[in-house]
Order: C-alpha cells, then structure tokens, then sequence
C-alpha cells in the first residue's frame, strides 16, 4: 500500500498542472522559481543524489535566492522554515516517494503527484521531476494550507499558460529549423539557386502540368562563357564570384512563376511554363545584357516543348544541343530552333 495519496479530488486540476512541469526539460527550474511567488515560504526542493542519498535545499524568498542547476544554495536546515515535527514527516515523506518512484515496478514519475496530510492539518505535496532520460532526479515539495484554493487557481493558470507559451515558443522554432533545412536540401551552397536534384524534380511536375492542361513551356540552358580561363588565369575563388554574380542576376530577373538551378559546373537551366520561344528569348536577351554590363558574357541555348517530348529530359537535351551550338558560333549569343540573336 502506497504511504501516499495520488492527488486529492479537491486538488486534481492543480495537480495537472504541475505534472507539465516535466514538460519544460532544462526549463523546469525557471518554472518553479516563478511558483515560489505563489508558495513564499512553503516551497523546497529535493536534489536525489542516489537511491538512499538526497539533499533537500529550502529557499529563503527574502534574500531573493534564484534557482539554478548551476548555482550553488544557500542551504538551511528545514528547522529554519517548518517545526521539528514537520521536518521529520518531510524527509521521512521525501525518502518514501524516492523508493516507490525508483521501484523497477512502479509507473513513470512523471505520471504521479503525491500528497500527505501532515499533522497540524496542513498538506505536502511531492512532485517527481525526471530528467531527460526519464530517470527521477528531482523532487519539488510544496506544503500548503487547505484553505488555499485562490492561490491553487493562480497556479493553474500561470503553469496553463507557460505550457501554451512554450508549445508556441518551440512549435516556431520547430517551423524556423524545417524551413531551414528545406532550405540547405534543395539549393545549391553557392550560388543560392537551385541544386540539380530539387531543380529537375520542379521541372518535371511543370512539364507534366503543362502537358495535363495543353500550356507551353520553353527552357533555358546556359553558361558562363570562358569560365575555364577565369579560374587558370585570376583563380577559383574569382571563378566563384563569377558564379554568385550569374546566379544573382539570373533570380533577379527572372519571374516569380520561373525556376532556376546551377545544372553543374558553371551550366544553369531556367525553366519557364507558359512561355513560347519569343518571350523566352526576351527574358534571355535581358539576361545577356545585364551580365554584359558587368563585364561577363554567357551562351544561350533555348528549347520548346514540342507535341513529341516524353519527358523533360528530351528539353534538356535540346537545349544543351543548342547551347553548344551557341559556344562555337563565338559565344555570348542566344540560340533557339525559331530564331538566333547574338551580340
């Protein structure tokens, strides 16, 4: 037969709070340094060393202690805070909640709040506190009069509230943490467009779209012309300024509704839906201009969706053959089955 009672009737909903206290993790002391503002002078703690050894640590509220896990206390004897009596019903009380909760057949800590009544009439109340293992490491003791409903209401809204704040507060940075890795998953380090991987994954939902509904759809290959020669003769480190340069005006310019990822090397592909030849090339054109005033120059192949195509492979193909077309036709020049421009 257990020494305790699991929670009273009267007190249930405050006991339900303060079992979310377990919910706070390294926060937990935080909490329970606020709850000494409801329980001034009849709030301790014990700190479980082993089975059979503990330290109960009683707060002085006058000398505005702060609870810590990395601070020393100020410990005073339970005597300087509560009769000899209540002392001893305490650690005695303290002593049998740490063997019931560290029994190998008992219920996890974090399920239980036990409550004694102590002679005087007031009511102790053990809270176990586990780590993040799961392992009982403290315990937070409060003794309260019976007559303390108002201050059990308080309790109860200020833990209700905490345990909304920080759902809230981790539930953010849960969401900052996925977009961020979203983000580190699908561009390239670089230059901040897409990597090849989530750039051929858009593509091919675009070009299964636009065949679905009869829309058309143009891509765009193109690269950094003597790109080689800038990381022999000025370095790597230029050739990679080069890159950011192109990749920026490339997102730049381009539409909202458009993708852009670095293919490989200094090659990029845009992809462009609902676009015929003719507005791909004025997107191209601007592109090819404002690199140029910048003094880099790039080639150009475009290619269409054509009634034939299978897959966006068959695209890539075709501008990749275009593009080359472009290179040895002397460079920084646009190229496309419909038409060719060049400077």
């Amino acid at each position: 037969m257990s020494f305790f009672n699991k929670g009273g009737v009267a007190m249930l909903s405050f006991w339900s709070a303060l079992r979310n206290i377990n919910q706070f993790g390294s926060n937990a002391f935080l909490i329970m340094e606020n709850l000494l503002g409801f329980f001034p002078r009849q709030m301790f703690f014990v700190q479980i060393i082993e089975k059979n050894k503990f330290i109960i640590i009683a707060i002085d509220p006058s000398k505005n202690d702060r609870l810590s896990c990395e601070i020393e206390f100020e410990n005073k004897h339970l005597g300087y805070f509560f009769s000899k009596t209540v002392s001893e019903e305490v650690v005695e009380s303290c002593a049998q909640c740490i063997e019931e909760c560290t029994s190998a057949c008992y219920e996890s800590p974090v399920k239980n709040i036990y409550e004694k009544s102590l002679k005087g009439g007031s009511q102790l109340v053990l809270l176990p506190i586990s780590d993040a293992q799961s392992s009982l490491s403290h315990l937070l003791g409060i003794i309260y009069e019976k007559n303390l409903n108002n201050t059990v209401n308080e309790v109860n809204k200020y833990i209700e509230n905490e345990v909304e704040r920080q759902v809230k507060e981790r539930t953010a940075k849960l969401m900052a943490t996925n977009e961020e890795l979203f983000y580190l998953a699908n561009h390239d380090f670089l230059t901040g467009s897409y990597n090849r991987r989530y750039l051929l994954e858009l593509a091919n939902a675009e070009f299964k779209r636009v065949r679905r509904y009869g829309l058309s759809l143009c891509l765009m290959m193109l690269d950094l012309d003597h790109f080689k020669a800038i990381n022999d003769e000025q370095g790597h480190p230029v050739g990679d300024e080069a890159l950011k340069e192109v990749a920026k005006t490339l997102l730049e310019t381009v539409r909202d509704c458009d993708h852009v990822g670095r293919y490989g090397g200094d090659e990029f592909i845009i992809v462009l839906p609902e676009t015929d030849v003719s507005g791909a090339m004025l997107i191209a054109e601007r592109l090819r201009e404002a690199l140029n005033s910048v003094k880099l120059t790039i080639s150009i192949g475009i290619a269409k969706l054509e009634r034939d195509d299978v897959c966006i492979e068959a695209l890539i193909h075709r501008a990749d053959h275009l593009l080359l077309k472009a290179k040895r036709s002397g460079r920084n020049r646009i190229e496309s089955i419909a038409v060719k421009y060049s400077a």
